[in-house]
């Protein structure tokens, strides 16, 4: 039960934060910025707060769920602090987010480009602490066919995966320092490495040790 405490406070205060705001809010409110800050996306109010909120009940719900149907069920318990933690990361970021929204809708003048990638930025760092320590499964972490077929690939993925989640974490939070332009340039650049990189690896790993 004590697992659930935090989670719920989190959707809580973030439906307690709209419906304070909702009455002062505009009618249609930013919900999409451009790497340079700039809007480039709205939506009714009321579809923001249904949106954003439907989404973390969801995250909280598949949570867990998936354990439960996942063939590799039996894993979760090895990793079931790290596990917690990245799903909590992931709720800290969309509460992040919606008192953005807000907070831009009541007239605050938010720099949406550099508060966006410092608040990513230490995601990506917390995520990158805990990742090395995820167990095979089939819906958190880095799921590459390879990595999926060897629990040694799996390993060595996630440690290589980690290390980058935390560079491009400490990378974001610096690009602060920096211009909008070229922080869009760093955002790109350490999500595609990200993204990339691991696939490659794991690949290589698991060609090396199939000889």
């Amino acid at each position: 039960m004590k697992k659930h405490i935090l989670p719920i406070t989190i959707i809580l205060l973030t439906v307690i934060a709209w419906a304070i705001a909702f009455p002062k809010l505009p009618a249609e409110l930013p919900t999409h910025w451009g790497f340079n800050g700039e809007v480039n996306g709205y939506s009714t109010k009321l579809n923001a707060m249904l949106t954003q909120i439907g989404i973390m009940i969801l995250l909280y719900f598949s949570v867990a769920f998936l354990p439960k149907i996942d063939p590799r069920r039996q894993n979760y318990k090895y990793f079931s602090g790290s596990y917690q933690t990245i799903y909590l990361s992931l709720l800290v970021l969309f509460f992040g987010l919606n008192i953005f929204v807000i907070l831009f809708g009541l007239g605050y003048n938010i720099p949406m480009s550099s508060m966006g990638s410092v608040v990513i930025g230490i995601i990506f760092i917390v995520l990158g602490n805990v990742m090395q320590r995820v167990r095979s499964n089939f819906f958190i972490g880095i799921r590459t066919p390879w990595a999926l077929s060897n629990e040694e690939v799996w390993r060595k993925t996630h440690r290589f995966g980690g290390r980058l989640f935390f560079g491009g974490g400490v990378l974001l939070v610096l690009s602060t320092f920096v211009s909008a332009a070229i922080r869009g340039y760093v955002i790109i650049g350490v999500i595609a490495v990200i993204v990339i990189a691991p696939y490659v690896y794991s690949y290589m790993v698991f060609k090396k040790l199939s000889k």
